[in-house]
């Protein structure tokens, strides 16, 4: 039931060092992984949303308006040390995962996709005020509108389709988004992996892991919470991730999943916007390639400003001598342009 985000084209390339020549930090006494605050107002069962954890389930509603338009209910957690920065402002990543949970709750629950199917999304995307994010003006509850386009079908089942997403707020406007996924069922998905599926989960549980940046310097508390290491020389930093912290892998996966890439993306971008908040109004994830367990992946950062109306920060992603994966964000502010 993963949702799998970035598209696997051709044969796996490996390139520079493996996991096992990362330097390796002294085992620590793990964190706390779970999120505090209240459950979900109504029950959504967490296989729709492709969760383990109740308490990480958005959506609380679903209901349908015709075959191809829904409205999904959906609660923000009071408190998610994974989408909350320092002072309990809301990340970008939190309206990303609410689209994500949103739109496979309409594919499960409205069109009909098997729990076992697997979702492969190139894209997503959302555009929201970033006043809205703030703790002080955030919302509690909050109404998707999503509608599906371009949907195709293979012996009866959805293969592919493109959701766009309004975001309201006792029906006032604050945001829109999507994304565009493929459907397979496992079988096919296990072949598209090449046995990976059998293999990567056990692989990452037991290699070593790369010692975290401080986690002070990437706003965050904790250092399993940390996506980026230090870098080796070929980037400025190497992706890492602590797959046993729930928060991040609350199932087995095969793959570093995309929302573990825009972790990295916007820890990056606190090192370059430091103590300001970094309150982007859009966010872009493109995945042209799965971010495999086996390899390094650096990351780096492109900062560029447009006239004085703002920043677009670049965050990609190299893996094997290739791009694996691009997050825009864009940040409409006339703030000083940070180092």
């Amino acid at each position: 039931m993963t949702t799998n985000i970035g598209i696997h084209r051709g044969r796996r390339r490996h390139g520079g060092i493996t996991r096992s020549q990362f330097p390796v930090r002294p085992a620590t006494p793990a964190a706390p992984v779970r999120p505090v605050g209240p459950p979900p107002a109504a029950t959504i069962d967490t296989r729709l949303v492709h969760r383990t954890d109740r308490r990480d389930v958005l959506p609380t509603g679903i209901t349908k308006l015709d075959d191809t338009h829904y409205t999904v209910s959906t609660q923000w957690p009071a408190d998610h040390r994974r989408f909350t920065d320092a002072a309990g402002n809301f990340l970008p990543s939190l309206v990303i995962e609410s689209i994500r949970q949103a739109v496979i709750l309409v594919a499960h629950d409205g069109l009909g996709v098997p729990l076992d199917h697997k979702f492969l999304v190139s894209s997503a995307h959302h555009r929201v005020d970033p006043s809205r994010l703030l703790a002080s003006h955030a919302p509690a509850r909050l109404d998707l509108d999503v509608s599906v386009h371009d949907l195709k079908h293979r012996r009866g089942i959805p293969s592919s389709l493109t959701a766009r997403v309004v975001l309201r707020v006792n029906g006032e406007i604050i945001g829109t988004g999507g994304g565009d996924c493929s459907v397979m069922n496992a079988e096919v998905y296990r072949r598209l992996r090449r046995g990976l599926t059998d293999t990567a989960w056990s692989q990452a549980l037991s290699a070593p892991l790369p010692a975290p940046v401080p986690p002070h310097s990437v706003g965050r508390t904790h250092a399993c919470d940390v996506a980026l290491a230090p870098g080796d020389g070929t980037g400025p930093w190497l992706l890492r991730a602590d797959v046993s912290n729930e928060l991040m892998f609350d199932h087995p996966n095969d793959h570093l999943p995309a929302m573990v890439l825009l972790d990295a993306a916007q820890q990056a971008a606190h090192t370059l916007f430091g103590a300001r908040p970094f309150l982007p109004s859009s966010c872009e994830v493109s995945c042209s390639r799965y971010v495999e367990f086996d390899a390094p992946c650096t990351v780096r950062t492109h900062l560029t400003e447009e006239d004085g109306r703002g920043y677009v920060l670049s965050v990609t992603g190299h893996q094997g001598g290739e791009q694996v994966f691009e997050i825009l964000f864009h940040e409409g502010t006339r703030a000083a342009c940070p180092r």
